[in-house]
């Protein structure tokens, strides 16, 4: 696909795109010139981040992915490669998880969790990066977790973001010298449709949520998205494999909070 003035149409891919931290990031997005496409296995989800792109004048389009499926990445590779040249990837793809111990956590459902998060991650950055590196620019950006910093009763969920903060600094090493830069937001507690759920179903309290943090509240899908649009942009050119925490000072406060002899403001 090329531009009015006959150029390559340039291409911002978001996967997970169809809800949440992806639907931000994708909304965000749209706003530079680049075509969006916005990939998720919900293909509804998908077409709804489309239609309200286009509604505030944005130019995207919606396909189905399943990142966790090598030939499903290939078939996304094709979509992408009809459409222009891929300049972004945004890997939003991703699944939570509930508390729970080593002995008692469902082996098939860990197994999911690890194939989406991380293969799924793995996977498109394999497929991309080197894309990019020929024409010897790009910028991605990985999810990552406060989950991957420290611990937390998920034994899936955060070892899979631990993975995906270090394969951020491995991919930044590989691709660095041909000119793509690879980084990583590292999201707190984010009041997506996939934390509403739980937190209607019982199986979270956002007072705890809000207590350890800092700045005293939960982190909402467009912070996040503005911190992966800075590390998209150009103002970002110097920074590579980096993890960013997006946290409202949730790391900071967890430890500020623990000291013995603090008082809480």
């Amino acid at each position: 696909m090329t531009t009015k003035g006959g150029q390559v149409k340039k291409i911002s891919l978001v996967t997970g795109g169809g809800s949440g931290i992806g639907r931000a990031t994708s909304i965000k997005l749209s706003t530079r010139e680049n075509h969006v496409i916005v990939a998720d296995i919900d293909e509804e989800g998908a077409a709804e981040t489309v239609s309200r792109i286009k509604a505030a004048g944005g130019d995207a389009s919606a396909t189905k992915a399943d990142v966790s499926d090598e030939l499903s990445v290939a078939a996304l590779m094709q979509t992408v490669a009809k459409a222009g040249r891929i300049d972004t990837l945004v890997n939003c793809a991703g699944i939570l998880q509930n508390g729970s111990r080593v002995e008692d956590m469902d082996l098939a459902e860990h197994d999911r969790i690890w194939n989406v998060n991380y293969r799924g991650t793995y996977l498109c950055c394999r497929a991309f990066g080197p894309v990019m590196a020929e024409y010897g620019v790009g910028s991605i950006v990985n999810i990552g977790s406060i989950a991957g910093f420290e611990m937390f009763p998920l034994p899936a969920y955060s070892p899979s973001k631990a993975a995906i903060h270090q394969l951020t600094k491995v991919l930044a090493g590989d691709l660095g010298p041909r000119g793509v830069r690879v980084n990583a937001v590292a999201p707190g507690f984010v009041m997506t449709e996939a934390l509403k759920a739980r937190v209607e179903a019982g199986e979270r309290d956002t007072s705890v949520m809000e207590e350890q943090k800092t700045l005293r509240r939960i982190v909402e899908p467009d912070e996040i998205a503005d911190a992966i649009l800075f590390l998209c942009s150009n103002a970002a050119r110097a920074i590579t494999g980096a993890t960013l925490p997006v946290d409202n000072g949730w790391l900071a406060g967890l430890a500020y909070n623990s000291y013995a002899g603090n008082k809480k403001n």
